[in-house]
């Protein structure tokens, strides 16, 4: 939802500034083209001709405000893309050493990261912890407690 929203930002955004150009080349083919070719003058046309630049500098901003409202709510949680660091040689050696442990340490291992589905996790003991720790997991289809009952790995 957050992703649809961000891009309805940038699309207001590109738009107030193609309002913007259009302004200006109304004004003169010259301010048109410096304001094309030339970020710096924008600044300059929006102050020299306020009125035919205010609507689509509005947009701009309004766009502008959604992007960073939006990249504010996702600070901190994670994607649902896995990034090759998360397969780094140290999760392998804890992913060995898991399979030895009590099930006490095995609770002292794992964290919340932000993993919410059964392939993203390297275990079943890591995605039992998860449906017991974490919010917003998406690895118990028929909430009785047992996850990734479907899937062959673990």
């Amino acid at each position: 939802m957050t992703e649809i929203i961000l891009f309805i930002g940038i699309g207001i955004l590109i738009i107030g500034g193609i309002g913007l150009l259009i302004a200006a080349f109304r004004t003169s083919i010259l301010w048109g083209l410096a304001v094309l070719l030339i970020a710096p003058v924008a600044v300059i046309y929006l102050v020299v001709h306020w009125q035919d630049a205010k609507g689509p500098f509005k947009l701009q901003i309004i766009g502008l405000l959604i992007i960073v409202v939006v990249a504010n709510m996702n600070d901190g949680s994670s994607s649902h893309i896995v990034t090759s660091s998360s397969f780094s040689s140290g999760s392998i050696s804890t992913y060995r050493n898991s399979s030895l442990s009590s099930p006490k340490t095995l609770d002292q291992q794992f964290s919340c990261d932000g993993r919410q589905h059964c392939s993203q996790m390297r275990s079943r003991a890591e995605a039992e912890f998860f449906i017991r720790n974490c919010p917003n997991t998406k690895m118990d289809g028929d909430h009785d407690g047992i996850p990734c009952e479907n899937d062959s790995r673990f």
